[in-house]
């Protein structure tokens, strides 16, 4: 199964080639992962500039960038040529807001005007997946004023947190540590992940007010998409993940998902990298057998 690996923002493919070892380590060489720079060059966190040099990101952080369809195709569009030039691929894994754009490409490809294309992709396995609601909204998809301020409020805190990460009186702390401590305080999220939410209210969407087959492809064999879903409990934007799970056509009995039990990072717990290799397992035999 070969694997296009999409960074999250302010990283690249260098860092999440080194922060997805522990799982791919445990696949055979029949695994085979392809690591691209996002197109647009970012200013690295401080917790990451004694170590590297260079990070990229998917959209600018302008507020402006993030939200408008045109910015946001404009890198897709750039991934589409990428992919096309050296794939296709049997799986894309993309991390946090890569997700987007991927999601974006689905989204264009189904309701394009012209005839539907066969994306270079087969599969999608989204870890800690972020979304843009504009996206939707540019397709006629209604999103409700509850789920944008939802939506807002905890990007703030994933923002928030990132910027506890980045203080420089934590990092020698963290260099002992890792990055799962800082997660550890969970009195400020927003949601509680004791219990998957209804579709009918996920976070202020009603999932069962979309397309059931809107991202997945699901009833007619040539456009099957099949998709799997890694997320934390403890990341501020857990919301995020399990809408894009539901509008997938996942539900409450969690099929493909996979709960990390961290917060907004890489999987890196030897017993978790174990389960992240189970699910690309997973999805080669579903692939080998015929998608959905």
């Amino acid at each position: 199964m070969h694997t296009l690996m999409l960074h999250g923002h302010a990283t690249s493919a260098f860092i999440f080639k080194a922060q997805t070892q522990q799982f791919r380590s445990k696949l055979d060489k029949s695994y085979t992962f392809d690591f691209v720079d996002a197109p647009i060059p970012s200013e690295l966190p401080l917790s990451l500039k004694r170590v590297f040099k260079t990070a990229y990101t998917w959209l600018s952080s302008s507020s402006d960038d993030r939200t408008n369809v045109s910015s946001i195709r404009q890198t897709a569009s750039w991934l589409l040529s990428y992919m096309e030039k050296n794939g296709p691929y049997d799986c894309v894994c993309c991390f946090s807001l890569s997700a987007a754009i991927i999601l974006t490409l689905i989204l264009d490809n189904r309701f394009s005007e012209k005839p539907r294309q066969k994306l270079p992709f087969k599969s999608v396995i989204f870890m800690n997946a972020s979304i843009e609601y504009s996206v939707f909204e540019a397709h006629g998809l209604q999103i409700t004023d509850e789920a944008r301020d939802f939506k807002k409020r905890a990007e703030r805190i994933l923002y928030d947190k990132a910027n506890d990460l980045s203080n420089l009186a934590n990092i020698m702390t963290l260099k002992s540590r890792g990055t799962a401590d800082m997660w550890k305080d969970t009195s400020v999220l927003l949601h509680d992940a004791k219990v998957l939410p209804e579709r009918e209210d996920c976070f202020g969407l009603d999932v069962t007010a979309f397309p059931a087959d809107l991202l997945s492809g699901e009833g007619d064999d040539d456009d099957d998409l099949p998709t799997m879903h890694i997320y934390g409990d403890k990341d501020p934007i857990y919301s995020s993940g399990i809408q894009v799970a539901y509008l997938c056509g996942k539900g409450k009995d969690g099929t493909d998902m996979l709960n990390h039990q961290g917060g907004h990072d890489v999987p890196r717990n030897p017993k978790i990298a174990l389960e992240v290799a189970g699910l690309f397992r997973k999805m080669n035999r579903r692939l080998e057998e015929g998608g959905m």
